[in-house]
């Protein structure tokens, strides 16, 4: 397993109790061994394209041409000397791919044509773009490894050039992420259910499926914001994995306690950008704030932050870097606020969870820092195996003291928890709610016509609503406490069963016979007696007496 422990913060100030406990958490931190799901791998053989206009594409490729194969494709009728040495085709390109494998699409009378199969030789893709033209042939947030964007912007272009070189060889990364279908919400028998990880993806690497999604492992970067978005944890961050990054933590704390004078408060930040800017000021963080380096604070998501307040920390806090993509920001800040509700009822202060935007909000934050004192709970050892569903349970269940919180509590639309409501006169416990539910929060009551309903496992998906024919269901965003730390089933529908007039067997309920014949009366089949009469029978029956009718009928 690749060791992936981000090291942390040395030289921190050690002047006080709290300081020696910090010293010790973060000693912890260091021996933690941290593994991935996996490797992505790209080769790249130094096959520059160059886009946009004909002379910035020259300037570039003549800086590149003695240690690269330089190609252009110039968005404009300019001309230049030289050009026709690297002029591949004139037009503008629809560009997809990434390191290695760049494919560039140009329209003609005869249709698209790949680019790079006009080129001389066995070209089949592209391994970098550089992409000098005045609008961004890739608009994501976070653009894919190999592709780079300078316009035109000279100092952005000579970063590029300088780059390029770099760029040329065989390179592995992580891959970032695990998904599992079985439990992803995001549509059934063509309903469309959860959209979150698609809407936080700053690059695009997630694309619809219909009821599933697909995850792009080469365009994926590991920001980790759809993790944070998931409300089932079908998509989870992998580099680590939740409990190996939580067993870190919890060993850190627990390293802490037996040194420290105050509860022990938790920094998230990236190992770049963030443990850069912490360790130029590293004299003015209070001495029981123990910094954690992680990949991407995108990933540390609300199952984060209550397990760590559930383990002992007094505040958690995540600092983003300044330069952090908006949809990544705006995951983080939307699950912030939906969390809030949720902190309150817990009896929390919504403020033990903190967002540090950038360099001037840890700033701001710094000039009058608040920690709290803590939860009145000592360091706490419990288990954190489970996907996010059950590390959410488990830090209700540990936060949760039922002499003082709210037992239930509403939830801004979009939150993760709630409850359905059945109309029960308009019910005809089809099961089609059942069918579409993905995480097993609607159930059929076995041989009994009655639905149930466990309200722990509820996401608020709404496919069970779209899938309900008569519009009997509505949801209700809350948390209900005792029904997460204790998913019992509860019954939100059942009717006496409709037993076959023949055999004597319950196949369904009164209503929905009542319903059946309600509807077809008058209908020119149903006409005959025995022709109603088989709309009382069971599946089996039914066959038999058409069978029994037909010989009937040939015997005449």
């Amino acid at each position: 397993m690749l060791d992936i422990a981000h090291p942390p913060l040395t030289e921190l100030p050690a002047n006080s109790a709290n300081g020696r406990a910090r010293a010790a958490a973060l000693n912890a931190i260091a021996e933690a061994h941290l593994g991935t799901a996996g490797f992505v791998d790209y080769q790249s053989k130094g096959c520059v394209l160059i886009t946009g206009p004909a002379e910035r594409a020259l300037a570039a490729a003549r800086v590149l041409s003695d240690t690269m194969r330089c190609l252009i494709i110039a968005d404009d009728q300019a001309t230049a000397a030289d050009l026709e040495h690297y002029l591949l085709a004139r037009g503008r390109p629809s560009l997809t791919g990434y390191l290695g494998a760049f494919s560039a699409e140009l329209e003609t009378d005869q249709g698209n044509v790949n680019a790079a199969s006009l080129a001389s030789g066995s070209l089949s893709a592209f391994d970098l773009v550089i992409d000098v033209s005045d609008q961004p042939l890739i608009g994501v947030e976070k653009p894919p490894l190999g592709y780079q964007r300078p316009g035109a912007d000279p100092h952005a272009l000579a970063a590029a050039l300088n780059s390029a070189p770099d760029m040329v060889g065989e390179f592995q990364k992580p891959k970032f992420f695990a998904y599992n279908e079985n439990i992803c919400a995001h549509g059934a028998r063509g309903m469309s259910g959860c959209n979150r990880c698609l809407d936080a993806c700053a690059t695009g690497a997630i694309i619809s499926l219909g009821e599933t999604i697909e995850v792009d492992p080469y365009l994926c970067q590991g920001c980790g914001s759809c993790a944070t978005a998931c409300p089932s944890g079908a998509i989870s961050y992998a580099y680590p994995q939740a409990r190996d990054l939580l067993g870190a933590l919890r060993r850190a704390l627990k390293a802490y306690a037996p040194l420290g004078e105050e509860s022990p408060a938790v920094l998230f930040h990236d190992d770049e950008w963030g443990a850069e800017t912490l360790s130029a000021i590293g004299d003015q963080l209070p001495e029981r704030l123990v910094p954690f380096a992680v990949e991407d604070t995108g990933s540390i998501g609300p199952d984060i932050w209550l397990t760590a307040l559930a383990m002992g920390a007094s505040d958690v806090l995540i600092l983003q870097p300044d330069a952090v993509e908006p949809a990544v920001q705006h995951t983080t800040q939307t699950q912030h606020a939906l969390f809030s509700p949720v902190l309150e009822a817990l009896q929390l202060t919504p403020q033990c969870i903190t967002l540090l935007d950038g360099h001037a909000g840890l700033m701001q934050w710094l000039s009058a820092p608040q920690l709290h004192p803590g939860h009145g709970r000592k360091t706490r050892q419990f288990s954190i195996a489970g996907g996010k569903r059950e590390r959410l349970q488990v830090a209700f269940t540990e936060l949760y003291r039922p002499s003082r919180d709210q037992s239930v509590t509403a939830l801004p639309e979009g939150a993760p928890f709630g409850r359905i409501h059945v109309d029960r006169e308009a019910c005809t416990l089809c099961m089609a709610c059942a069918a579409v539910c993905p995480a097993e929060a609607i159930n059929s009551g076995g041989g009994e016509p009655r639905l149930l309903f466990t309200e722990s496992n509820c996401l608020q998906c709404g496919l069970c609503e779209q899938a309900c024919p008569e519009d009997a269901i509505t949801l209700e965003a809350r948390l209900n406490l005792p029904a997460m730390i204790d998913p019992t089933p509860e019954v939100v529908n059942e009717e006496v069963p409709f037993a076959c007039v023949s055999c004597g067997k319950a196949f369904a309920t009164e209503k929905m016979i009542r319903r059946v014949l309600d509807q077809l009366a008058g209908h020119w089949m149903f006409t005959d007696e025995r022709a109603k009469r088989r709309l009382e029978m069971c599946e089996d029956c039914r066959v038999k007496d058409l069978f029994d009718d037909e010989n009937t009928a040939d015997q005449r």
